[in-house]
């Protein structure tokens, strides 16, 4: 199955959360709508039951003032009286407004209206008959008990109307609750829904982050293997072509030393050369193969070496420049006799630092060149000293180990050992350093690395 990549994933995962969030906004949306109709049709009833309450009280302020005026025949509660005649009107007209559009409401408030007529009426018969035959007369008309039942009729009406309104309240009060309660839990599910898909992302993200970091790792270590690789097969070029040049050039030396009448001895003792040039020769070339072989390796591998070895191992391949020169070299391990190193770039430094010595020698003095060891701080030194030509370090310095840099005509010279010398010593933690005079010598010093 193929992975998503980390941009569809956070494509895919904002999609979804939109989604939610557009169904949870309609919900929410539809929701509020019943409960603000709900609000609305509680308010509505809330303030039927108010004028109800009105229209009752209104109905037996005429029943009081009724009553009052027979009973005293004061006037004074015929003020009652006219009172609760003009505010059942207005309380009527006020039930009708609010349930113009309800044809029960309508039905129910035209039988109620009638019954309140018929209060009217009986009212005011008995007011009239107080007036006009006194007590008697009207209470005759009060004991009928027409007035008592129609009363009764009203508060029965009344109430049933309150009651009906009460169900209505209680039934959207209901549905109010049930749609908040809704609503909470979509707003709770939404919240849940997201914040499952956010963890389910944010563990895909890590886990693609990660990868791609893995990946990235995986490159750079890649990277950094084909950068030494290319590196070590570069110092394998260099070192082939450089250190293999000078064995021939050896020999060609050893060679020209002698002639057609040069007496059998001398034969020998170039013979006796020839064959330690040639076995160093073929050493050079089997270490560089068996290099060759393990160039994959990012670690250059170490073995514990001997100065003296290597030092004679270099003379000996270069026999043929040291006759030629007359060339004096000295040697003194004494203080530090072994280091851990590499063989090739061992053999490669020393070889470097005492052909450069003898190719860049003085043809007014014999060279002499002085090569030994020493410790410092637990850090290994090595220093190669000749009495050769020297070099302006005022002027150059600052090239001394570049790459193609020449500061003496030679016919030999490529201006590539210096250079391929620091680049091996610098691989192996190290440097290397010039003191020089012109026309008095030059110093290297080596500090390997620990």
């Amino acid at each position: 199955m193929r992975r998503l990549s980390l941009k569809t994933t956070i494509d895919i995962t904002f999609l979804v959360i939109v989604v939610c969030f557009a169904m949870l906004a309609y919900s929410i949306h539809n929701r509020s709508q019943s409960v603000k109709q709900n609000r609305i049709i509680v308010n509505h009833t809330s303030n039927i039951n108010s004028v109800l309450e009105k229209v009752l009280s209104s109905t037996i302020d005429i029943e009081t003032g009724t009553r009052g005026y027979t009973i005293t025949g004061d006037e004074n509660y015929l003020e009652v009286y006219n009172h609760g005649h003009k505010n059942l009107e207005i309380w009527i007209d006020s039930l009708r407004s609010m349930n113009e559009t309800d044809e029960l409401q309508i039905k129910k408030l035209d039988t109620l209206e009638k019954l309140i007529d018929s209060k009217k009426k009986i009212s005011a018969m008995v007011i009239q008959a107080r007036k006009e035959s006194g007590m008697e007369k009207a209470a005759e008309i009060v004991k009928k008990g027409r007035g008592k039942e129609v009363m009764d009729s009203i508060r029965k009406s009344i109430r049933d109307y309150q009651n009906q309104a009460v169900l209505i309240l209680t039934e959207n009060l209901s549905q109010t609750e049930e749609n908040v309660k809704a609503r909470n839990n979509n707003f709770f599910l939404f919240t849940g829904i997201t914040f499952i898909i956010l963890i389910f992302a944010y563990i895909k993200i890590r886990q693609t982050t990660q990868r791609l970091l893995l990946d990235k790792i995986i490159q750079e270590n890649l990277m950094d293997e084909l950068t030494i690789q290319n590196q070590q097969l570069n110092d394998f070029a260099n070192i082939t072509s450089h250190n293999l040049r000078s064995p021939a050039s050896n020999i060609t030396a050893l060679i020209a030393t002698i002639e057609e009448n040069s007496p059998v001895e001398e034969y020998r003792m170039i013979f006796d050369m020839l064959k330690k040039v040639a076995q160093n020769l073929n050493d050079s070339l089997n270490q560089l193969m068996e290099v060759l072989h393990i160039k994959k390796n990012k670690i250059v591998e170490k073995e514990l070496l001997a100065f003296q070895e290597i030092f004679s191992k270099i003379t000996e391949s270069l026999q043929g420049e040291i006759l030629k020169s007359g060339a004096i070299i000295k040697a003194d391990f004494k203080e530090v006799q072994e280091i851990a190193y590499s063989r090739i770039y061992l053999e490669s430094i020393f070889h470097n630092l005492i052909s450069n010595a003898i190719k860049y020698r003085a043809e007014d003095r014999t060279p002499e060149i002085t090569i030994r060891s020493e410790r410092k701080n637990n850090i290994v030194y090595l220093y190669v000293i000749d009495n050769g030509l020297g070099i302006d370090l005022a002027k150059n310095g600052h090239k001394v180990f570049g790459m193609h840099q020449i500061f003496h005509n030679h016919p030999e010279a490529k201006g590539i050992g210096l250079f391929m010398t620091k680049t091996q010593i610098e691989s192996m933690k190290g440097k290397i350093s010039v003191a020089s005079e012109v026309n008095i010598g030059t110093t290297f010093t080596v500090m390997f690395g620990t």
